[in-house]
């Protein structure tokens, strides 16, 4: 069937653009993404109804920033020295990781095969057993929602915790009252919801902008903590375990405080959901 380029019309404003597949779409052509990204939207039987504004370079950004690895890190530390020690940051950390890795390499081979924002819940309903497919994907949609607005407040929460330590080091006469990072929470909270409604089509110039910032700024950490912070000998740095928190063994300390070190490596589905031009094959790289 022969398609119409309504781009070319006068007076054209967002209008149908009917795709090859014979489904339309709200979407401007030059938002619709590559040849690639048309076909698998056909196979996959859906009508784009969202604009693919993101390139590599701003999802790259957008999954770093989100994950924001090394600054979770810093944040949680207290919990990670006191259960394990530096031992225990260094080797749970790589334990971590290539646990970690397997997952990765897995969301990303689905994502190649069936790029769509959806994410999991589309997955499941298409590669598990027909008989319980409606069933597990239901289930999967909503702990994955339960689990998205649960990590908003989390991280909101720690933001909010991070902005009233600053004032605590900087003001001699605040007093932290509880309901301070309450509310601080929820101004956090609120700015997000109004970044997403009102400055969504400049994400990807401030997704960037962040990427930069994340990168850089882990440098900076290191190369101030390598010049400036005391030197330690090798055994007790990687082999010397801290049970600060008085747990039955050393062994079940270490484990304790792999805890801290899993959150900073949550949320690297993020890209999936915002597929992007070439999402067969970025959304999965990135």
């Amino acid at each position: 069937m022969a398609t119409t380029d309504y781009s070319k019309e006068p007076g054209f404003v967002a209008e149908d653009v009917e795709l090859q597949h014979g489904a339309k779409s709200h979407v401007e052509e030059k938002y619709m993404g590559t040849d690639g990204d048309k076909l698998q939207m056909k196979v996959l039987g859906r009508t784009q109804e969202t604009r693919r504004i993101f390139t590599f370079v701003s999802m790259l950004g957008f999954g770093s920033t989100l994950m924001v690895t090394w600054e979770v890190i810093l944040a949680n530390l207290l919990a990670v020295i006191t259960n394990g020690g530096t031992a225990g940051l260094f080797w749970g950390f790589l334990i971590v990781v290539a646990g970690f890795t397997l997952v990765y390499a897995s969301l990303a081979e689905m994502s190649s095969m069936a790029p769509t924002s959806g994410g999991q819940y589309h997955w499941v309903s298409e590669f598990a057993p027909a008989s319980c497919q409606r069933y597990l994907s239901y289930m999967t949609g909503w702990l994955c929602f339960t689990g998205w607005q649960s990590a908003i407040t989390g991280i909101g929460f720690l933001v909010a915790g991070i902005i009233q330590g600053l004032i605590i080091l900087n003001d001699a006469n605040y007093v932290p009252e509880p309901f301070h990072a309450t509310l601080m929470t929820i101004a956090v909270v609120l700015f997000c919801v109004f970044v997403n409604i009102f400055v969504a089509k400049r994400l990807p110039l401030v997704e960037g902008c962040l990427a930069i910032l994340h990168f850089s700024g882990l440098f900076v950490v290191i190369i101030v903590l390598w010049v400036m912070s005391p030197r330690n000998n090798a055994h007790d740095a990687f082999l010397q375990l801290n049970n600060g928190g008085g747990w039955s063994s050393d062994g079940l300390s270490f484990m304790v405080g792999l805890y801290p070190l899993t959150l900073c490596l949550l949320g690297f589905d993020s890209q999936v959901h915002m597929c992007m031009f070439n999402a067969e094959r970025w959304d999965s790289n990135s």
